[in-house]
């Protein structure tokens, strides 16, 4: 990992930077109620997904590829989660003062377990950039902490843009088509990850 640093962050900056369950709902929350009041769902995926980036390394990818039926029951939970957020998503009116319907930080922190595409991920940027002789505990920091601080800056990156788009919006119609728009997009990439 440390001799295939700067390629491996060019992976970890196009897989964290790009269109995903976790980009797209920290976008469509930021357009909804805005970036502060996202901070606590967006810690949760920073978080959820650090956990997940360890344990899969660890060697809980070996059940999703040793069993399909596991695979299968998680990608059913993940679809099911990501309907669950665009639901809410839609619910949300985008009026600031309503603080209720904001997302949690627990609901952020089961998103990327309940991700098969960030197993999917996380599994094929170790193995492709992990050195077997190298020491594992280093191995295993720089992969996590690398992941780490990728999500966390291009989840809040994506949850501003959000908010950037609230400030534009005036009329309740506008944001609703643009929330709808996310809605579609988010459970779209979900759908394009789980099934190509």
């Amino acid at each position: 990992m440390q001799e295939n640093f700067w390629p491996f962050l060019v992976f970890v900056i196009v897989m964290c930077g790009t269109p995903g369950p976790g980009n797209l709902a920290s976008m469509a929350l930021g357009q909804a109620v805005g970036f502060k009041r996202s901070i606590p769902f967006v810690s949760g995926i920073v978080v959820g997904g650090s956990i997940m980036d360890i344990l899969v390394v660890l060697g809980l990818a070996e059940l999703f590829l040793a069993s399909p039926q596991a695979a299968s029951v998680l990608k059913v939970l993940g679809m099911l989660y990501i309907l669950y957020l665009a639901w809410k998503v839609m619910g949300m009116s985008g009026d600031v003062k309503s603080s209720r319907k904001s997302f949690r930080f627990y609901e952020g922190l089961i998103l990327h377990p309940l991700n098969p595409k960030h197993y999917a991920m996380t599994v094929s940027a170790f193995a492709q950039f992990a050195d077997p002789q190298a020491p594992r505990f280093m191995e295993i920091f720089i992969f996590v902490a690398t992941f780490t601080c990728c999500a966390a800056f291009f989840h809040s990156m994506w949850c501003y843009a959000g908010e950037s788009m609230l400030k534009l919006l005036r009329t309740p119609k506008l944001r609703y088509a643009v929330n709808t728009s996310m809605v579609v997009l988010m459970v779209g990439a979900t759908v394009y990850a789980l099934y190509k």
